[in-house]
């Protein structure tokens, strides 16, 4: 063989070598279990309940919730078109968010809808103009910071980009610096599911081409991203902690950008969700929404192209159907082969016992005088139902507010956090807590201190 051949027999070789993530082969009993975890919060309709990840995560997912599924959605658009497409401004704090409004879009692109009309055309203006205020929050020398956070910020151009939606050049490059000089613009990192999610807005960019001026810089800091989480693997395996996992395995899946390391990383990836979800980890809507998809070889940049041959509703079909009575509404469509129609978990016999109850100290170092009391909760409760009970029979008082990821808390005994503070939840020894008070389950005899802290 000559000279050329042996080094084109050897690039061969390093071109093999090279992998892509895949998640595969997932016991199929373990992703209808994680998908049953979602079908009680399907049935919870109120606005400040109402979650359209769930929907995005179900409709990417191997799994289909039936005429639950198509409902949920008709409520989504009900509750959203009315609060955001009204006039009335007396009460703004309960419009959703931009994150939220960035999710409803997602939600209507996995129903293969773009928005179009006079009421779409509204839904991507104001989602454009959520955005363009936080880049004036960032500020022309990138010193401010945006009103919510780059996560919600990335998630926004997501959102307009799988509808095939262009931002201004300016908008997509204050996501760019903040990658690219991320450690001029906070003292500590960006998170792992911030990278994921910036990244997964670059690659939805890259595909789309919507921004070409900026294809370069955009081409770059996706390999920024997928360096900087992958760097970020625990040796556990995860990427971040276990909640940041599935948005990090997200964009990596998508990733054009196949290595060795790359491969390698998302098997041991792979071992670890396996682990976690045997344990029953993954409690929060929006982290089931989230992982779903990967279980299923998809991710958010998917939905530029959505798979539309799935049973979806039609807003023909919503608008002759929703007034019939519920005997008469036409059956949910069988799923497609491959497909598995959720049903509700079976209630064993030891879920309707009577709950045993478990001890946790609830302590807050942060006030003068200092707060320490012991509460008493059923087995399984949630650290938020321990903030409610100590609330009950104690002087004990908090304040919380919604965000994408769960409650988290605002103020503690009257104390509220400042722009540059945040209640950290900790167990003992003085160990921080990577869930929030709507996900995790203390154990009995376990201490708990809410601590004020700044960054």
């Amino acid at each position: 063989m000559g000279c050329l051949g042996a080094l084109l027999f050897l690039l061969g070789g390093l071109g093999a070598l090279a992998q892509i993530c895949e998640i595969t082969e997932v016991d199929s009993t373990l992703v209808e279990r994680l998908g049953q975890r979602l079908l009680p919060w399907m049935d919870r309709l109120s606005p400040e309940q109402l979650n359209p990840s769930i929907y995005v995560g179900l409709r990417l997912s191997s799994l289909q919730a039936g005429a639950k599924e198509a409902h949920y959605l008709h409520s989504l658009k009900l509750s959203y078109q009315q609060s955001l497409l009204s006039n009335d401004n007396s009460d703004s704090e309960a419009k959703p968010s931009m994150g939220q409004l960035a999710l409803y879009l997602l939600a209507l692109r996995a129903n293969c809808e773009f928005v179009g009309g006079r009421k779409g055309g509204r839904l991507v203006s104001q989602l454009k103009r959520f955005l363009e205020d936080e880049k004036g929050a960032i500020g022309h020398n990138h010193q401010g910071h945006p009103h919510t956070s780059y996560y919600q910020y990335g998630l926004g151009i997501l959102a307009l980009c799988v509808h095939q939606k262009r931002v201004h050049d300016s908008v997509v490059g204050k996501l760019l610096y903040a990658v690219e000089y991320e450690q001029h613009l906070q003292q500590d990192h960006f998170p792992v599911d911030t990278l994921a999610m910036a990244g997964l807005a670059f690659s939805c960019l890259e595909l789309s081409n919507l921004n070409p001026n900026q294809r370069n810089r955009i081409t770059v800091a996706l390999g920024r991203v997928q360096e900087k989480i992958l760097k970020a693997q625990t040796p556990e395996g995860h990427f971040g902690n276990v909640y940041s996992t599935p948005l990090a395995l997200q964009l990596l899946m998508a990733s054009l950008r196949p290595t060795v390391e790359l491969g390698t990383a998302c098997r041991k990836a792979k071992a670890a969700l396996l682990a976690s979800l045997q344990h029953k980890a993954f409690q929060n809507p929006l982290v089931i929404s989230q992982l779903l998809p990967i279980l299923n070889q998809r991710s958010y940049v998917d939905l530029i192209s959505p798979d539309c041959q799935a049973p979806r509703v039609s807003s023909r079909e919503e608008r002759r159907t929703k007034a019939w009575p519920p005997a008469l509404r036409p059956a949910a469509p069988s799923p497609l082969p491959g497909t598995v129609l959720l049903e509700p978990a079976t209630e064993t016999p030891s879920q309707t016992q009577v709950p045993e109850l478990i001890h946790v100290t609830l302590k807050v170092s942060s006030i003068f005088p200092s707060y320490r009391h012991s509460v008493s909760v059923p087995v399984g409760s949630s650290l938020e139902d321990v903030l409610k009970k100590a609330q009950e029979h104690s002087r004990f008082r908090y304040g919380t507010q919604a965000s994408l990821s769960g409650p988290y808390l605002t103020s503690v005994m009257g104390k509220k956090a400042g722009e540059r503070e945040f209640w950290q939840l900790l167990r003992a020894p003085n160990t921080p807590l990577l869930q929030g008070i709507a996900d995790y389950r203390p154990r009995d005899g376990e201490a708990i201190e809410l601590r004020l802290v700044g960054w």
